[in-house]
């Protein structure tokens, strides 16, 4: 997936990247270490952000922003320099109505005309069908920390994305500092718009003028709350607002089909297609699988966020010939393929990236920024997009989300929560210790479920020809001196199983002739291997919710140890269990060989985890860390 921004068009929201990217420094370090840091800073302050939406009847509307953004720190100057306002050329306009540098002495720089550049959206490059998105791009002068970047623009929506329809969602981000912020919407007074505002003051407000409604929502003095890595995305915990016309999820989901319903046409080339590919199979389930595999295979992806050119996706006879398309785009061409063959399919909207929040109200796009596909006569989602995701299966961001499935329900269109059912893996490591101490050993890695996900497009995006130096880098990053090499099956087939293979060579993996004493070696550790999760909770507490996923995982590694060198003291067996789920090891002797079973469970209630739930993690995050050093007594 492309990343994509949550929140509606809006200063805060292109910053809130900027605090992300610098809180990377932030990944889980030694409590000490933590402590011995500097305290956190937000990267910049909003000084002062002001928007007023006046929305009219049809449901187009005028955004118009003032923004003061104060840089706090070198590392966000280089981002922060310029501004990216990024518009649809087809349905909106955007005015930039003034800009110019304050400096840290109070010194007035204009921006130059020539320093407000109109730039052709990155997709366009390699999709000229999607060369409708522009970016008006900002370039401030004379910016250092202390320096405040001032720029007020209009943007006019000149058809709406649905007609007669208005939806908008502006949140205040929790990881920046906020002085003062105010966000006004003025609409028709028969406009009935449905509204849900969290963590800000205000709501309607007196209009100016008869035949108006107003409201008006403030946010002073907000202070940042340091990010965490692997929390949810700002949005979900952050003061936000949500306003819309339709009345309810189940409008808004009719309202998406009235564009795209007629894309999915069977046509000639359509039903051509899906004859070739589902040849000599007449089962519909299978039918479905051979389908999805082509689309996901054969269509290349281009991303192109919802409210941004439109909602509305192409045909798909103009996808077929194109050989690309984005995942609204996909999601049609999967519809009507399956069609084709008698299989009924429905588009469903969600969230693709980090964010969890679910609003009351119906907005749309809202919080959803992507497409997938729900297939009711197997109840199973699918996400065409995901090129190295297997038949029914979700990428991790995707799993326990819930999500506007527009028809196929028994109610028809409404809400539902996508599967969150746990994924498995299985490492199996055999290792030969030589007399001289070094060692060679052979890992085979497989997994289902979202995992399978996982570990397919991990060997997907390794370059041709550059396995060898990833199992290097891989080894070195673990504390081991050697040499590997990585190979695998094809992660883009998704017909056939998918498994990794490595081996490896380690030096001095044993102080011979001994006596001593050896922890198991790592070998090669894999995407999916026990050895990062001590890492993923080294936060000694979490303050904020964070992303989860239920997975059940076996490591299997056995040692033979050289001739006239005895294994004599082996590792107690280790079991933990809490809510959170179980880790248990078991460590057995075979003559000169030595076989550890490592197992770590679990079952989270949902794709959400609170603090205290990571709590529970976290203490199994110790007891998988405190074995890995075990050692072997020789």
């Amino acid at each position: 997936m492309k990343p994509s921004r949550v929140s509606s068009f809006t200063a805060l929201g292109s910053i809130v990247a900027v605090v992300s990217f610098v809180s990377i420094a932030s990944r889980p370090q030694p409590a000490a270490a933590q402590v011995a840091g500097a305290a956190f800073e937000s990267p910049v302050t909003v000084v002062e952000s002001r928007v007023v939406y006046e929305v009219r009847g049809d449901g187009t509307y005028t955004r118009e922003e003032t923004a003061k953004v104060r840089i706090n720190t070198a590392q966000a100057l280089q981002s922060q320099s310029q501004t990216y306002l990024p518009y649809s050329e087809s349905l909106q306009r955007l005015e930039v109505l003034d800009a110019y540098t304050e400096t840290a002495d109070g010194q007035r720089v204009d921006v130059a005309p020539e320093q407000i550049v109109t730039q052709q959206g990155p997709i366009s490059t390699n999709a000229p069908a999607f060369a409708d998105i522009k970016i008006e791009a900002i370039v401030f002068p004379r910016m250092e920390p202390g320096a405040t970047k001032v720029y007020h623009f209009r943007l006019t929506q000149m058809r709406p994305l649905f007609a007669n329809e208005f939806s908008m969602l502006e949140q205040f981000p929790s990881v920046l500092d906020i002085d003062s912020a105010t966000v006004t919407l003025i609409a028709p007074s028969d406009l009935k718009m449905h509204v849900q505002a969290i963590g800000v003051q205000g709501g309607a407000a007196k209009p100016e003028k008869r035949g108006q409604a107003k409201w008006i929502w403030t946010l002073e003095k907000g202070k940042a709350v340091p990010p965490e890595p692997g929390a949810v995305n700002p949005l979900d915990v952050s003061p936000r607002i949500a306003a819309t016309t339709f009345a309810d999820f189940g409008a808004a989901a009719k309202a998406y089909l009235a564009g795209a319903a007629d894309k999915a046409a069977v046509t000639p080339a359509v039903k051509k297609r899906a004859d070739e590919i589902t040849a000599g199979i007449t089962n519909p389930r299978k039918q479905a699988e051979a389908l999805y595999n082509w689309v996901a295979s054969n269509i290349r992806y281009v991303a192109l966020t919802f409210g941004l050119g439109g909602v509305v996706p192409r045909t798909a006879d103009a996808i077929l010939e194109t050989g690309y398309g984005d995942c609204k785009d996909n999601v049609v061409l999967l519809g009507a393929l399956l069609a084709a063959k008698g299989i009924e399919s429905s588009p469903v909207l969600v969230n693709a990236q980090n964010a969890y929040w679910q609003p009351e109200v119906a907005i749309v796009p809202g919080v959803y920024n992507h497409a997938i596909a729900y297939l009711p006569d197997f109840d199973m989602f699918l996400d065409p997009t995901a090129s190295v995701a297997p038949f029914g299966v979700l990428p991790v961001r995707e799993l326990g989300k819930s999500a506007l499935v527009t028809a196929g329900l028994d109610k028809g269109a409404g809400l539902a929560t996508l599967p969150f059912g746990a994924a498995t893996a299985e490492t199996v490591t055999k290792i030969e210790v030589a007399k001289d101490g070094s060692a060679n050993g052979e890992t085979t890695m497989s997994a289902t479920g979202a995992l399978e996900f996982v570990i397919r497009a991990s060997m997907a995006g390794i370059p041709p020809g550059q396995q060898d130096q990833l199992a290097a880098r891989l080894l070195a990053s673990s504390g081991q001196l050697g040499q590997g090499t990585l190979a695998s099956s094809d992660a883009r087939n998704l017909a056939e199983p998918f498994s990794i293979r490595a081996s490896f060579s380690l030096q001095n993996a044993m102080n011979a002739p001994g006596p001593g004493a050896m922890p198991i070696p790592l070998g090669i550790p894999g995407p999916v291997a026990l050895a990062a999760f001590p890492r993923e909770t080294a936060l000694p507490a979490r303050r904020q919710p964070s992303t989860c996923m239920p997975y059940d995982k076996t490591e299997t590694t056995t040692v033979a140890f050289p001739e006239g060198v005895e294994p004599k003291q082996l590792p107690s067996a280790v079991e933990v269990e809490n809510r959170a789920g179980r880790y248990e090891a078991k460590y057995t002797r075979d003559g000169r060989s030595v076989t550890v079973t490592r197992r770590l469970v679990l079952h989270p209630a949902s794709a959400v985890c609170t603090p205290e739930d990571y709590q529970e993690i976290r203490a199994l995050g110790q007891a998988v860390g405190r074995d890995l050093r075990a050692q072997i007594f020789y």
